[in-house]
């Protein structure tokens, strides 16, 4: 995760962590070319959390 891409918001974090957590036990998620709807389910949380928190922030 880049600076630009860190919040203060901890269920920003914790959708981040669910993310990474299940991208690395998951062979899909591991496998150039593959899709697993989990994990893409899990990334979407993450970005709309950011989103969510960049926007009340005010930045």
């Amino acid at each position: 995760m880049t600076a630009a891409e860190q919040t203060k918001d901890p269920f920003a974090d914790e959708a981040w962590r669910a993310a990474i957590e299940h991208a690395a036990g998951c062979l899909s998620c591991r496998t150039p070319g593959a899709r697993c709807e989990t994990g893409e389910r899990l990334l979407r949380a993450y970005e709309g959390a950011v989103r969510k928190a960049r926007s009340g922030s005010g930045e």
